[in-house]
């Protein structure tokens, strides 16, 4: 069984991490459509304080439109998310797997070459913003 979530460890602190992956994102045509900070959502309604999450929806609009064009029900698993996110030691960006949420949450088809080309897309980008080497962020 495939993971659900495909992750890379990050060299930098939150802060800087964001700004790359955003950078790396919108190189390949990716906008963050919403960004959720849960441990200060969590803080603010309960009191409780977590170790940093970080939600992120991100979307190419190229991507979605061809979706939406094979089969209009493929709105259920858009946005694709990542989560930027420490618990104890280094930080990490995870990917949730386009490729495994189609097979398991709305298998079609017409949609499994569209998740795997959205996937490599999201993996090069996640690659790039956790990279040390200057200028990794650049699109391929």
């Amino acid at each position: 069984m495939m993971e659900l979530g495909w992750h890379r460890e990050s060299p930098f602190d939150e802060s800087t991490t964001l700004e790359r992956l955003t950078q790396a994102l919108q190189a390949r045509g990716f906008g963050i459509l919403a960004t959720l900070r849960v441990h200060e959502i969590l803080k603010e309604k309960t009191g409780t304080d977590i170790p940093p999450l970080i939600i992120l929806d991100v979307c190419a609009p190229r991507f979605a439109l061809r979706a939406l064009t094979v089969d209009r029900g493929s709105a259920l698993v858009l946005p694709c998310k990542i989560v930027v996110g420490r618990e104890q030691g280094p930080l990490r960006v995870t990917l949730q797997r386009p490729t495994v949420v189609i097979d398991r949450l709305y298998p079609a088809p017409a949609l499994e070459a569209l998740g795997r080309e959205v996937e490599q897309e999201l993996v090069a980008a996640i690659e790039a913003a956790t990279a040390r080497t200057p200028g990794a962020v650049r699109a391929g």
